[in-house]
């Protein structure tokens, strides 16, 4: 059967499992938003970048333009809040980290403790054995 340290630190580890799982969901996501809007700032420039003596292609450039520039704006806004979002998550995500760490180390001093019991025991038994012998 397994010790309260152990499956506090199982449940910690799944914990700690799920929120990078979270994690990299969201840093997905941003990558996604940094392209989308990497995107729609070419098909700005490039609308930019084309001279035409039409006028009529030069209003509908215009008017490309003034309908793409919010949808960039958007973008960028939306962009702000993820990178909120992904680093309040990569804190929860490292405070978790250094829970199960502390939970591992705990196991670990425990384990040594046992050890080192049992060694003081097995000498303290060795000891009275050679005693009863002289």
């Amino acid at each position: 059967m397994a010790d309260a340290i152990t499956l506090l630190r199982e449940q910690q580890e799944k914990r700690l499992v799920a929120l990078g799982t979270q994690r990299t969901e969201r840093q997905q996501r941003l990558t996604r938003l940094e392209q989308h809007e990497a995107q729609l700032s070419a098909l700005i420039d490039d609308y930019h970048g084309a001279r035409e003596a039409n006028v009529l292609l030069m209003a509908n450039r215009n008017q490309m333009v003034s309908q793409l520039t919010p949808l960039v704006e958007q973008c960028q806004r939306q962009q702000e809040v993820a990178r909120a979002d992904l680093s309040s998550l990569d804190g929860q995500w490292r405070r978790q980290l250094g829970r199960r760490q502390g939970l591992v180390w705990l196991e670990g001093e425990k384990r040594r403790r046992k050890q080192t019991q049992a060694m003081r025991l097995e000498q303290k038994q060795m000891d009275e054995l050679a005693g009863r012998k002289r």
